[in-house]
């Protein structure tokens, strides 16, 4: 039986395992590896085609093909008309969130730490691969950006090979009991933005402190403060990030085990 969380009052399903990957032009761009750790998620439902679905109002879907290449399965025809209809480049940020019956959704973070919440109109994309579909009714249209820019540390050539091996390493995330969202931490020290549909769906208004729980179980006090069109985790976020070697390109997850009380899972790249 799959464990529930709070939603306003109710109660919802248990999300699935993510994973994340970091697009890099010639390594992941022609197909993509899923984490070998990640494959028990799959269990028996494994098959030759997946489906990626857009976390977004759009509805967009792309079939791809799945193919096993020395003991290890990738995505291969069609991944590179989802990175091309999605306009990815180097250093932008995916997170794979498994549903069932090899159906992903994915939730894009743009290289200066932005999560997408409106993408392209690709309705009329033609190219390799199976088409991808997309509700007429939706709201595709050029893509914004939910948090203010902050530029994500640039990443060496030399690095790079460092950089592959860190993020297999990591590249599992939490599986989670309770609501959460995932930010890819930029330059910004004093505060960090909260999805304006996770603050709706599951934060009180207005301003109130909350807690920021590590892995260790340490607390730190922050407040949530409504600002503009968003709202941000500050007032305690600079001691939390500075107290947990926070850098800018790090993730964080977020997960709200309590209406006041946050785990921050912490992947350090």
């Amino acid at each position: 039986m799959a464990r529930r969380a709070f939603n306003n009052g109710g109660m919802e399903e248990k999300k699935g395992p993510t994973f994340f990957k970091i697009i890099k032009t010639g390594f992941n761009t022609e197909d993509l590896r899923i984490p070998p750790k990640f494959l028990k998620n799959l269990l028996n439902e494994l098959s030759e085609r997946a489906t990626l679905n857009l976390n977004d109002s759009s509805n967009c879907s792309w079939t791809v093909e799945v193919s096993q290449t020395e003991g290890e399965i990738y995505f291969k025809k069609g991944w590179q008309k989802f990175i091309r209809d999605n306009s990815l480049g180097n250093y932008e940020f995916l997170v794979f969130r498994y549903e069932r019956d090899m159906q992903f959704s994915i939730e894009i973070f743009d290289s200066n730490a932005c999560k997408r919440t409106k993408f392209p109109d690709v309705r009329t994309h033609r190219g390799q691969g199976r088409a991808n579909k997309c509700d007429n009714n939706s709201a595709a249209g050029i893509h914004i950006r939910s948090c203010q820019s902050n530029k994500v540390k640039e990443v060496k050539e030399e690095e790079e090979d460092y950089q592959d091996n860190k993020e297999e390493e990591a590249a599992t995330l939490p599986n989670l009991e309770f609501p959460a969202f995932t930010s890819f931490i930029g330059q910004g020290l004093y505060n960090v933005a909260v999805p304006t549909e996770f603050s709706i769906n599951y934060l009180p208004q207005g301003y109130y402190p909350v807690i920021l729980k590590n892995s260790e179980g340490r607390e730190w006090k922050v407040s949530i403060v409504p600002s503009a069109n968003t709202v941000k985790l500050s007032g305690g976020w600079a001691a939390f990030r500075r107290d947990n070697q926070i850098n800018s390109g790090d993730i964080c997850t977020f997960e709200l085990v309590r209406r006041e009380t946050m785990v921050v899972h912490i992947v350090h790249m």
